[in-house]
């Protein structure tokens, strides 16, 4: 048997073999076998689907609409979303610019299958959520990684490095706002970058999930105010933020109509096609949910402002400014690349468990990430004792 078991695992894909479980998951595998931890590590907001989404979403199944539906979407849906989008940026986007996916993971896989080649580069901007540099790893790409400068307590891109990486490469993959950092794009350096690609022919792929999580406006500067059917730009978005909707597993694809029949066909290999009450569920939440996005975007800036108080000014640390998504990025001096076990300790002590730095690339190494999107009787306590973690406990 052992010896079976090794010609199995020797016969598995290599791409496969190189993938590592993610420091994420390990750290929140550690902390849920423990009572009265709380959880701060992924990125999940603890309110529930509002209501009304999920009736909507009962309502489908009980006219029994559980069959297969078109491969881009509901065309109810991809008309709804084209203006969603056309009402908040200003775009011109009809419903045959959009197709619907099983989620924003989902969305950006189809969206690398549909213009990388195997030894394609890629750029990506980290620290990054780890399935945006995975995702091109897995189909065969070579990733290159460009580090968020930092000035202070903020984060930007240097272009010129951001250019110089690009020189040779086939496609970019861009997250504003991002996860982890909260770093957000500005509209005049979202065109720079279009105005280079096109030039070069370079593929955009931009993943915007966390656009409606911004403080300061109703949405953060986004690729769907300067795009033409003629830009090689792929925007992916998800229901899972917003609308607080991720065990629905539903997004979408911004793509030129010219990119629809190659996005149909893979979505038919990959998925066939996202669940018709899913779909239900997410008209509800575009035609209905604004208010729903405003009130949480309103809770996520009392809680943005708890962890400012809470994490703001300890010695030795940095915590970067939070203009967008519901996480803090707090570097903590003397953390190094493994910082399971001090987080492991965390848990032990303080009952938090927090997202790893190093999960997010090699330039996340030594900050940990803090998902704030809870209620403040759970958060407040929670990140008091963090606090009093960090200020006792030295890494080690």
């Amino acid at each position: 048997m052992p010896n079976a078991e090794l010609s199995l695992l020797n016969g598995i894909s290599q791409r496969a073999q190189l993938l590592d479980e993610s420091p994420i998951r390990s750290v929140a595998n550690y902390g849920m076998e423990k009572d009265d931890v709380t959880p701060l590590w992924f990125g999940e907001a603890s309110s529930p689907t509002p209501d009304f989404i999920c009736q909507a979403a009962s309502k489908s199944l009980s006219r029994h609409e559980t069959k297969y539906t078109p491969n881009t979407g509901l065309p109810a849906l991809c008309q709804a979303i084209a203006k969603y989008q056309n009402n908040l940026f200003g775009s011109h986007f009809s419903p045959e610019n959009v197709s619907v996916t099983v989620s924003g993971t989902n969305a950006v896989m189809v969206a690398a299958q549909s213009c990388l080649n195997p030894a394609d580069k890629v750029v990506v901007i980290e620290p990054l959520f780890p399935t945006l540099s995975a995702i091109p790893e897995i189909l065969g790409c070579e990733v290159i990684r460009v580090a968020l400068k930092t000035k202070g307590n903020s984060f930007y891109l240097d272009t010129d490095e951001l250019f110089a990486a690009l020189s040779d490469a086939q496609a970019i993959i861009i997250n504003s706002p991002s996860n982890p950092t909260g770093w957000v794009a500005s509209k005049e350096l979202l065109t720079e970058i279009l105005n280079f690609c096109r030039q070069r022919g370079i593929w955009i792929i931009s993943d915007e999930v966390y656009s409606r999580h911004v403080f300061d406006k109703k949405a953060a500067p986004s690729f769907c105010e300067l795009v033409d059917e003629h830009d090689r730009v792929i925007i992916c978005n998800s229901f899972s933020k917003a609308w607080a909707m991720t065990g629905w597993r539903l997004g979408w694809l911004n793509i030129p109509k010219s990119l629809v029949p190659t996005v149909r066909m893979l979505t038919e290999f990959n998925v066939s096609c996202a669940s018709a009450f899913s779909q239900a569920g997410g008209l509800a939440a575009i035609e209905q949910g604004e208010d729903f996005v405003q009130s949480s975007v309103a809770a996520l800036k009392q809680s943005r402002d708890c962890v400012q108080h809470y994490l703001g000014d300890i010695p030795n640390t940095t915590l970067y400014e939070m203009k967008a998504t519901f996480y803090g990025f707090l570097k903590i001096e003397g953390l190094g690349f493994d910082s399971q076990p001090y987080l492991r300790q965390m848990i032990d002590q303080a009952k938090v468990g927090v997202a790893p730095g190093e999960a997010f690339g090699v330039s996340g190494a030594g900050h940990i990430r803090i998902c704030h999107a809870t209620q403040l009787p759970l958060l407040e306590p929670a990140l008091e004792r963090v606090r009093a973690f960090i200020l006792n406990v030295k890494p080690f």
